[in-house]
């Protein structure tokens, strides 16, 4: 086949003319860096190959850009991935970013445990769901939620301060709000825990109020 033209379409593709046909589209840079020039020849097998290469280096780009904007554990941007790249190539390049050291499950992991302890304030059950649904194997989410040094009645003990305290009037909003405790992914043990020390607190600012006004 002889490429006929190299034209420039947007995003950075060339749409390749064969033999006065148009045929598939390349991006710029790898059929720029390739042997193959406007006039000259190319196979069905050389095509195959250019292609690949062409799809293999938009899907690093795109895993190079989605990694600027934030961290991903590996199964998670190769899932992105696949929405412009074959299965296999998405896992080529997961595979050589995380060889480079751009992707690691572990520090990802580990980061993100920390992020969603203190900003979500999420008890450990919790992280280590959220880690799993965003890729991460059970045994590596376990040992990064096993580092949170917070203990999950704390976290509770905290919301309750900073979200629910005027929402405990009575029974009923208590339950009210043991139940958003649980959704949230906080055990019954933790919940119980954390309203003993808000009862224990609210005593005792009671008990040093009523020596201040004696």
């Amino acid at each position: 086949m002889i490429i006929t033209e190299a034209r420039r379409r947007r995003r950075s593709l060339y749409l390749l003319v064969l033999d006065g046909q148009d045929g598939p589209t390349v991006d710029l840079r790898t059929f720029d860096e390739s042997a193959y020039r406007v006039g000259g020849t190319i196979t069905e097998e050389q095509l195959g190959a250019l292609l690949e290469t062409s799809e293999y280096n938009r899907a690093r780009e795109r895993a190079l850009y989605l990694l600027g904007l934030r961290d991903y554990a590996c199964k998670e941007l190769e899932k992105k991935l696949l929405t412009e790249a074959r299965p296999a190539i998405a896992a080529r390049v997961v595979e050589r970013l995380t060889e480079v050291g751009l992707l690691d499950d572990e520090r990802y992991a580990a980061r993100m445990a920390q992020s969603l302890s203190r900003s979500k304030q999420y008890p450990k059950r919790r992280v280590a769901q959220e880690l799993r649904r965003r890729g991460v194997d059970g045994e590596t989410a376990d040992l990064a939620t096993e580092e949170i040094v917070c203990e999950d009645f704390q976290q509770a003990l905290a919301l309750i301060e900073k979200k629910y305290y005027n929402k405990i009037n009575d029974r009923d909003a208590r339950e009210r709000v043991k139940a958003a405790l649980a959704r949230r992914g906080f055990s019954f043990d933790a919940i119980r825990r954390a309203f003993a020390a808000y009862d224990e607190e609210m005593q005792t600012d009671f008990e040093e109020n009523e020596t201040q006004w004696q």
